[in-house]
């Protein structure tokens, strides 16, 4: 064992919920950790809508690695542990949508329930609430966390890694896990991005409020024969050349937080970033061609900046070094639809 307090078992760099959640599964088995967070907690993030399979796998990896608290964003059961900020994942949602239809068809709708037996109903997950919940529960389990500590560089050497940071102290690890998303280090350090993919699509999002059930400004839930109001659950609306999700966090009865997140996805090829426009702008000029779609938002207000990408898809020639790996989306990333970023993060 190094007698360098600045040599640790495992550095990871990023303290989102994957990240976070790995440096509490090492730590509670007493290896020295240290995560590196760029920003500092609470902090915005996306990949908020939960789904079975992500639960599953953070019910098995409490059990397994006997960390208890990767079990509480696994369904609604849990809200006195986690708080009551995040929403219910009744279901998923899906309404089609036409240029210069006035009103929704309800007949182009489709509903994927999710069930609530054995385990409860899935979450709209509050990142800033649950990134930061499960970067002090790695913390309490013994990891070392440095926030607004990017990472300058990684090198790896013949016995270890060492890493340096941005205000230039040193530190070594036997192993580097990137968990850092597309701003991944090593991606960039290896030249190992890949844009091959041939999927194409790009974001405006952001947080707002006021944004009601759809069913409350178009046709009821028993007009369209839906077991659940979409507001129960992840809404897509859907248009050739893109689609919104509507994720609210205010849609159960002991829901604390106001806030619903609003994404566009856009093929760009279809839908070209404007070059005049602010992302707003741009998010409602585009809504205004799909009126069945618009009114949902005639009200609705961001509370924080606006969002806008470029094209989304990326990948990682290679994922694995010598001492070093990337994780989730530090290796690579395709589009949200189907919610399976968590899911992939994990699975890794």
């Amino acid at each position: 064992m190094s007698s360098n307090p600045n040599h640790f078992d495992i550095a990871i760099i990023g303290s989102g919920i994957a990240g976070s959640a790995l440096g509490s599964i090492l730590a509670r088995h007493k290896l020295r950790v240290i995560i590196f967070e760029a920003k500092s907690h609470p902090r915005f993030a996306i990949g908020e809508s939960m789904i079975l399979e992500t639960s599953e796998i953070m019910r098995a990896m409490a059990e397994f690695f006997d960390v208890p608290e990767l079990a509480y964003f696994s369904s609604e059961n849990y809200f006195s542990h986690i708080g009551t900020s995040h929403g219910v994942k009744r279901h998923f949602s899906f309404l089609y949508h036409n240029q210069d239809q006035i009103a929704h068809n309800i007949h182009q709708s489709l509903q994927a329930v999710i069930p609530k037996q054995p385990h409860g109903h899935e979450l709209h997950l509050y990142r800033q609430d649950s990134d930061y919940f499960m970067m002090t529960t790695a913390i309490a389990y013994g990891a070392t966390v440095l926030q607004n500590t990017p990472v300058q560089d990684i090198t790896p050497l013949p016995d270890k890694m060492e890493i340096i940071t941005a205000d230039g102290r040193k530190f070594e690890a036997d192993y580097v896990v990137d968990a850092g998303g597309f701003r991944s280090i090593l991606a960039d350090k290896f030249n190992w991005r890949d844009h091959s993919l041939r999927t194409h699509s790009r974001a405006i999002f952001t947080h707002m409020v006021d944004v009601p059930c759809y069913h409350d400004v178009a046709a009821s839930q028993k007009a369209y024969g839906l077991p659940f109001r979409v507001s129960t659950g992840t809404l897509h609306h859907v248009f050739d050349g893109g689609w919104l999700w509507v994720i609210p966090f205010n849609n159960h009865p002991r829901a604390t937080n106001p806030l619903c997140s609003v994404g566009l996805m856009l093929d760009p090829r279809v839908y070209p970033q404007s070059a005049t426009l602010s992302a707003e702008e741009e998010f409602f000029a585009i809504l205004d061609q799909f009126p069945s779609m618009r009114v949902q938002f005639q009200s609705a207000k961001a509370v924080r900046d606006w969002t806008r990408t470029g094209r989304l898809q990326y990948s990682a020639k290679q994922v694995v070094g010598d001492r070093f790996c990337l994780l989730g989306h530090a290796a690579g990333f395709i589009d949200p639809l189907f919610s399976k970023g968590l899911y992939s993060s994990l699975m890794t």
